[in-house]
């Protein structure tokens, strides 16, 4: 970890993290290590210094978090009271930190900036500290973290409220001054109404209102993203970017407690507040809709996911604003569609009667994209395009709306991400004409000795089942008739299983099903005797399963 490499560092680190902080663990060789790490952060010549400060942070908040009269025990079963000397050891050596939070390097002071809002035990002495680290910070990130712990250590000493309240409030509306910057005051304004959510005289959501417009009135370009997993959601460039791109900031992870989730750094701050507001909704509905008509796209974005996080199902003024990115923003169009998604897990809800209104906007938009890039949009080159035409197909689907079809049939005859839409088959029995011969077409596209990929057999011959036309039976039924030469068992339970939702239609399979009652496979054996139940309407006689030594269908011996 003291190498000159940059490759041996970072092998040493992670090696450390695997032996003495896995997963959080702080165990006594994590207490062992806790005096070498503070002289390695101590030395201002120690390479990479803020990944030293990091992890102490990280040893520290991690002992703090456990009870420190309970003992725990080690992932080898050794009984542990490690976190409470952690705990006390970061409290003795607090001062380091207050020196680290002074550091020249960035990368140094935020960890040991929240390190003061932990481990210093005087509360006069730390809110000094994180007050004069204001002044001094460095860019909007470090700005913004020093507001948050300076509001925290209210939290944790009690005693220092009135003195964290009076520095908040003079943030809020003391003398202009260049490091309280309307970032700076929409912090101190949130956690001033987190320490007092109560007060009538405090306009929350219209002052943060107010706030934001003033941090976006003058939008600016960010850095274009070169492919970076930060910035996933915009255009990289293409043709289609947004006019205003998501800020970028991947050296300072937008927010140290959200890394990967936030696009601007302020997001963080307007979390707080939504969640502090709690079901104050017509309030959250105020802030939401000022935070996605933003002219700055990082706003818009972030504010896409804590719409997610409302309460039930999403308010009118809510839905409209979202819906109305659509046509002009491709990246806020797909993390729309994704929120609207039965498949991917997507939260966001709307009323039965703004279902219509949902469903018709998709539709208008899923026209206009084919009337832009041609029928085959669904497997356009684009992948942003591709990806939000998609999304859209799959939310249609969900609803068996028959706008989807198009979408539907072009992804089976393209068998580009065919895999999404047979999940929806049974929506659309209409167009079981148009549906059979397509899955009828994947199916003979299987490899009988690799029927899982890349598409399973099962989920074409799950959709014929769901379509329930007898047009699917002797698809069915081919395929029956080719797992069993094969013997892959997998795909004749599904065959199988397919052709016993049709019951009795499906009788010119019967002799294809009846030899297999007596295969050497115990989940064969049962889904052929369910399968003949329902071919026959339970009035056929089953045979009796057969054993080593005994004929077909003869009982075995008592």
């Amino acid at each position: 970890m003291l190498s000159e490499d940059p490759a041996v560092r970072a092998e040493g680190l992670g090696d450390f993290y695997v032996e003495a902080h896995d997963q959080g663990a702080v165990d006594p060789c994590t207490a062992a290590s806790v005096p070498l790490l503070f002289a390695m952060a101590d030395n201002p010549a120690t390479p990479d210094r803020g990944e030293i400060v990091e992890l102490l942070l990280s040893i520290g908040r991690e002992s703090l978090d456990r009870n420190p009269e309970t003992i725990y025990f080690t992932a080898h079963g050794v009984e542990s009271t490690a976190h409470a000397d952690i705990a006390a050891g970061m409290t003795e050596r607090a001062e380091a930190f207050a020196r680290y939070a002074a550091d020249t390097d960035p990368l140094v002071r935020r960890p040991a900036i929240a390190a003061v809002g932990l481990f210093l035990t005087d509360g006069r002495r730390a809110a000094r500290v994180l007050a004069e680290r204001l002044p001094a910070a460095d860019g909007i990130v470090e700005r913004l973290l020093v507001v948050r712990t300076m509001a925290r250590l209210a939290g944790r000493l009690p005693a220092t409220g009135p003195t964290v309240t009076a520095w908040l409030d003079d943030l809020l509306d003391g003398p202009p001054r260049p490091y309280a910057d309307a970032p700076v005051r929409l912090s101190a304004l949130t956690h001033r109404f987190r320490l007092a959510p109560d007060r009538a005289d405090f306009d929350v959501v219209p002052r943060a209102i107010a706030l934001l417009r003033e941090i976006t009135a003058t939008p600016a370009a960010g850095k274009p993203c070169d492919g970076c997993r930060w910035c996933e959601t915009s255009s990289r460039g293409r043709s289609v970017a947004p006019a205003v791109r998501p800020v970028h900031l991947a050296a300072d992870f937008f927010d140290p407690e959200h890394p990967w989730e936030e696009h601007s750094p302020v997001s963080s701050v307007l979390r707080a507040l939504h969640t502090a507001l709690g079901d104050r909704i017509a309030e959250r509905t105020d802030l939401l809709v000022a935070q996605l008509t933003s002219p700055d796209a990082a706003t818009r974005y972030d504010a896409i996911a804590m719409a997610e996080d409302l309460p039930g199902p999403l308010p009118r003024p809510v839905l409209t604003h979202l819906l109305a990115l659509l046509p002009d923003d491709w990246a806020a169009a797909r993390m729309i569609k994704r929120g609207f998604s039965a498949w991917t897990g997507g939260r966001l809800t709307v009323t039965p009667e703004d279902t219509a209104l949902l469903l018709d906007t998709l539709a208008d938009h899923m026209a206009t994209l084919r009337g832009i890039h041609g029928p085959d949009v669904w497997a356009t080159d684009n992948p942003l395009v591709r990806s939000a035409y998609q999304e859209a197909v799959m939310i249609l689907a969900h609803h068996h709306d028959p706008r989807a079809l198009p979408g539907i049939i072009r992804a089976l005859e393209t068998r580009v991400d065919e895999w999404r839409v047979l999940h929806y088959i049974d929506g659309y029995p209409q167009a079981a004409d148009r549906l059979v011969p397509l899955l009828a077409d994947g199916l003979r596209r299987i490899d009988p000795h690799r029927p899982d990929t890349p598409v399973t057999a099962g989920r074409y011959l799950s959709g014929l089942a769901g379509l329930k036309d007898p047009l699917a039976i002797p698809v069915i039924t081919d395929t029956l008739t080719w797992a069993n030469r094969h013997q892959n068992w997998t795909v004749v339970t599904s065959a199988r299983n397919a052709l016993a939702t049709f019951g009795p239609a499906a009788q010119a399979a019967h002799t294809l099903i009846r030899p297999l009652t007596n295969t050497p496979d115990d989940t064969v054996r049962t889904a052929a005797r369910t399968a003949l139940d329902a071919l026959t309407d339970g009035k056929h006689p089953l045979p009796t399963p057969s054993t080593p030594g005994n004929g077909y269908g003869q009982h075995p011996p008592h």
